[in-house]
């Protein structure tokens, strides 16, 4: 199969185009100067701290109208368009309200319609906060769980929820939560804890509850779950995919400061426990445990990275990240005190 990717320079896109090629596919890489992209307009560098190069020649989904992307999708003979392009993340999007809107809404809207127009499937990619998760305290949440999003993220999210579900393309919609990983990871706190610690900070503000439970997922499991899906041609359905692994967040941070410890003692001034400041009004999720029943028995999938094992991967990937100043999961945090805004007012 070929793979058409958006979004291939971010955390989960990378992740999604190295394990692509692992299944034995092929990816039209738009940002490959050697691919025929014709005339997608690419999207304007990031300004919070990004280098150019980074970004250099990513398409941007909302500038470039469908019939452009169709074309690309056509004259490549692509077989799977995978919708991964996003703005992520309560924070940043509460920080790029526009630019959010027009990425997750209008270009979503684009890529589906290309689709349409092309004739090839799309796998969405989706997120769990868009369930009404008050109502599932105690319990696990799954498809048939009630959708109610209360940030503008997960609003966006669900808007393109509909866009996708009300096309005529084949579709599907695959939905992780906290999908952590190592180097581009700009989202955990996994992630954002060995980066502090590889770089001296003694600051991270936290908005979670550590008391209450997360199923962290490491990419590498969700990118395999990703692909199964569109080799197995599960179009018109809406998976959720976890680990089914719910732990304390508290004793998730203690899990990073162990391997932080044992593993990299003289490499860091201060670990998660002593630089974080929790949050914990912010936590509009709480308890989060996820379902991943029906894809498991669609595919026989399961994750094969333990939480342990994944946050020793994270440590090593992030420690040799550190020293490059591509990577930086501090930034939309620092960008946020340098601007004077309040991040609590947007949980």
């Amino acid at each position: 199969m070929k793979f058409l990717i958006t979004g291939e320079k971010g955390f989960i896109g990378r992740n999604l185009v190295l394990t692509a090629k692992k299944h034995g596919h092929k990816v039209l890489e738009l940002c490959d100067p050697s691919n025929k992209i014709g005339d997608l307009e690419c999207r304007v560098p990031s300004k919070t701290g990004h280098t150019v190069s980074m970004w250099e020649r990513e398409p941007c989904v909302h500038r470039n109208p469908h019939e452009v992307w169709a074309k690309v999708i056509q004259e490549n003979n692509v077989d799977v368009v995978i919708h991964n392009a996003a703005v992520v993340g309560t924070d940043v999007v509460a920080l790029n309200p526009g630019e959010a809107t027009l990425t997750n809404v209008a270009g979503t809207y684009n890529i589906v319609r290309a689709c349409e127009l092309a004739g090839v499937p799309i796998s969405y990619m989706g997120t769990t906060v868009v369930y009404d998760t008050p109502q599932y305290q105690e319990t696990y949440i799954n498809e048939q769980s009630v959708v109610k999003p209360t940030t503008f993220y997960g609003q966006l999210k669900h808007t393109g929820d509909l866009i996708v579900n009300e096309s005529k393309a084949r579709s599907n919609i695959i939905r992780p939560l906290f999908a952590y990983g190592g180097e581009g990871d700009m989202n955990s706190l996994i992630a954002k804890i060995c980066f502090g610690a590889f770089t001296g900070r003694d600051d991270l503000d936290m908005f979670l509850d550590p008391k209450k439970y997360k199923d962290y997922l490491h990419v590498n499991d969700f990118c395999d779950a990703v692909i199964m899906a569109s080799e197995l041609g599960l179009w018109g359905e809406d998976f959720i995919v976890a680990a089914e692994d719910p732990r304390v967040t508290g004793e998730i941070v203690e899990a990073v400061d162990k391997v932080l410890h044992e593993d990299y003692n003289d490499s860091h001034q201060n670990n998660g426990t002593q630089m974080i400041e929790w949050y914990p009004e912010t936590d509009y999720l709480g308890n989060h445990r996820l379902s991943s029943k029906s894809f498991r028995a669609a595919t026989g999938w399961a994750p094969s990275i333990s939480l342990e094992e994944g946050i020793k991967m994270v440590a090593k990937s992030i420690k040799e990240a550190s020293r490059s100043l591509e990577y930086n999961p501090f930034i939309h945090l620092d960008d946020a005190k340098q601007r004077g805004i309040d991040l609590t007012k947007f949980y």
